[in-house]
């Protein structure tokens, strides 16, 4: 099982008596050595950036001629052994959810094999058959490479943002009968169900699922999306509900905290 070393180490999201909730805000100060790589890092985000976004137009490309001349059951096929292929997991590609909850880009994945098998010590004793993993990114006014006040005040904010989008997916699954979760993205245990021994690791699970590449910031891994950089949050929704239900129950959930124009 691969342990995070892109996210911060906190407690759950949720504050319950079990699962008490800590903020970015309350985190201690980083060593002025890690400090010092973390600027050194976010002086180079743009270039990375800029090389990112075209190396990622060509693979998008790459894979609409893939999908384009597949079979049409290609989605059916087994991932353990096509697991290098993008669109045998991405079943909804990179979208745009704007609510009064959050406004965040997420994509829904079918579960490689690999995976499935890492995840069910995350979530123990449920049955993972048939699940979905969706990632889901929040642009950031800052470069998540950095640590102070602000910063991990903005982190905070995303962090609600997040769990308020998710808890509303949640609660429509779960009145339909299926199970769901989101992890912390700070530790990466879950939030609803019952914790496993192991932890969900956003960064290595964008990285499989995405193909995003990451830069090293001191002893930790930053997560560079194609086009916001390293100018996001990061964080993973889980559910076995087939994609179809998901679809409805988020288009039930945009349309009740849509925004109004004024």
């Amino acid at each position: 099982m691969l342990h995070s070393v892109g996210t911060d180490a906190i407690t759950s999201l949720i504050s319950t008596p079990q699962f008490p909730s800590m903020h970015h805000s309350q985190q201690p100060m980083p060593s002025a050595a890690a400090t010092a790589a973390a600027v050194t890092a976010s002086l180079t985000s743009e270039l990375i950036h800029a090389s990112l976004v075209a190396a990622t137009q060509q693979q998008q490309q790459q894979q609409s001629n893939r999908m384009t001349n597949s079979s049409p059951h290609s989605s059916n096929m087994d991932t353990g052994s096509t697991r290098g292929l993008r669109s045998t997991t991405c079943v909804i590609p990179p979208s745009m959810s704007t609510t009064t909850l959050a406004t965040l880009e997420y994509s829904v994945h079918t579960s490689p094999r690999r995976l499935t098998r890492d995840l069910a010590t995350v979530f123990p004793n449920q049955d993972l058959t048939n699940l979905l993993v969706v990632p889901t990114f929040q642009k950031c006014k800052s470069e998540m490479v950095a640590w102070d006040a602000e910063i991990a005040k903005e982190k905070d904010a995303r962090l609600e943002d997040f769990i308020r989008w998710s808890t509303a997916l949640h609660h429509g699954l779960e009145k339909l009968g299926y199970w769901s979760d989101m992890t912390d993205p700070a530790s990466g245990f879950p939030s609803f169900n019952e914790r496993g021994r192991d932890v969900y690791p956003d960064v290595e699970g964008c990285q499989l699922l995405l193909k995003y590449d990451f830069q090293n910031a001191g002893c930790c891994k930053i997560l560079l999306h194609p086009v916001w950089g390293s100018k996001i949050y990061p964080a993973t929704f889980f559910t076995t509900a087939p994609v179809e239900v998901f679809m409805q129950v988020m288009e039930q959930v945009e349309q009740e905290y849509r925004i109004q124009l004024k």
